[in-house]
C-alpha cells in the first residue's frame, strides 16, 4: 500500500479537526479560559476509562456515550465560569478539575490489566489509522455544529470578544458553546488523543493571533498553519515510525516560534520604512 493511501484518511481527519478546532480555540482564547479545552479533553478520557473499567471496549460506542455524558456534565459545569470576575480564578478552576480528572482516570485504569496502555492510546490516539466510516460520522457531527455555529456566529462572537463587564452573557449560548466542546473534544479525543486535540485548539490559533488581528484573518490563517504543521508531522511519523499525535503535536509546537521571529522581522522592516 502507498504512502498516501496510509496517510489520506489520517490527513482528512486532521483537516476536519483543524477547521473546528481552530474556531473553537479562537473563542477559548479570547474568553481567557485557554486550558479549557485540555481540562474537557481529560474528562472524555475519565468517562472512557469507566466505560473500560465497567468491561466496555475503550474505543466502542458504549465508552464513546460515556465519555460524551461526561464532558457534557462538565460543559454544564463550566458554563458557569463567566460568574467567576478574576482570569486567574477561572484559571484555577479549570487546572484543578484537569489534575482530578487525570488522577481518577490513573486511579481507574491501574485496577485493570491493560489500564496503562489505554492510558498511553488515550493520550497519543491512532490517527494514522483511522477509518472512512470513523471520518463519515465526523464529518456529520461537525457539519451539524458548523451549520449551528454559523447561523449564531454574531451573537457567539459577541459573548467571547464582548469587554463590556457590565453586560450578562446568554446562559443558553454560554451551554450551547461548551456543548459543542463536548461533542468535538469526544469524538476527537477517541480518535486522536488528548495531547493532539489540545494541540489542534489552541497552537495555531495562537500562533495566528501573534501574527494578525482580526478574527477572519486569524482563522484563515490558523487553519493554514494547522494544515501545514499536521501534513510535516504525519509524514514524519510515518517514514521515522515514530508516535503519531506527539510528532504532529512536536511539529504544531514550532509554529508559534516561528511566528514570533516572523512579527519580529516584520516589526523591523515596517519600523525602517517609516524611518526612510
Amino acid at each position: 500500500m502507498d504512502a498516501w493511501q496510509i496517510l489520506l484518511p489520517a490527513f482528512v481527519m486532521s483537516a476536519l479537526m483543524i477547521v473546528t478546532h481552530t474556531y473553537l480555540g479562537l473563542h477559548v482564547l479570547a474568553r481567557g479560559i485557554i486550558f479549557v479545552d485540555l481540562a474537557l479533553a481529560q474528562i472524555a478520557a475519565l468517562g472512557a476509562s469507566v466505560a473500560f473499567l465497567l468491561g466496555y471496549h475503550a474505543h466502542g460506542i458504549e465508552a464513546q456515550a460515556f465519555a460524551f455524558g461526561a464532558t457534557l456534565i462538565s460543559a454544564l459545569a463550566f458554563t458557569g465560569l463567566y460568574r467567576i470576575p478574576s482570569k486567574t480564578a477561572r484559571e484555577v478552576t479549570i487546572g484543578c478539575v484537569y489534575v482530578v480528572a487525570t488522577a481518577l482516570s490513573l486511579v481507574i485504569l491501574s485496577q485493570t490489566t491493560q489500564g496503562m496502555e489505554e492510558l498511553k492510546s488515550l493520550l497519543n490516539g491512532n490517527i494514522l489509522w483511522v477509518q472512512w466510516t470513523d471520518i463519515g460520522l465526523v464529518t456529520i457531527a461537525y457539519g451539524v455544529l458548523i451549520v449551528l455555529h454559523g447561523f449564531q456566529r454574531k451573537r457567539f462572537y459577541t459573548q467571547s470578544f464582548n469587554k463590556d463587564s457590565t453586560v450578562r452573557p446568554s446562559l443558553f449560548l454560554e451551554f450551547l458553546f461548551f456543548a459543542s466542546f463536548a461533542v468535538v473534544i469526544t469524538l476527537a479525543v477517541n480518535i486522536a488523543g488528548i495531547l493532539l486535540v489540545f494541540a489542534f485548539l489552541i497552537i495555531p490559533g495562537f500562533s495566528a493571533s501573534l501574527l494578525v488581528g482580526s478574527f477572519g484573518v486569524r482563522l484563515l490563517l490558523g487553519w493554514g498553519l494547522g494544515l501545514v504543521g499536521s501534513v510535516t508531522g504525519l509524514w514524519i511519523s510515518f517514514i521515522a515510525d515514530l508516535p503519531v499525535g506527539a510528532t504532529v503535536v512536536s511539529l504544531l509546537g514550532v509554529l508559534p516560534v516561528l511566528a514570533v521571529i516572523l512579527k519580529l522581522v516584520m516589526n523591523r522592516y515596517f519600523n525602517r520604512v517609516r524611518i526612510e
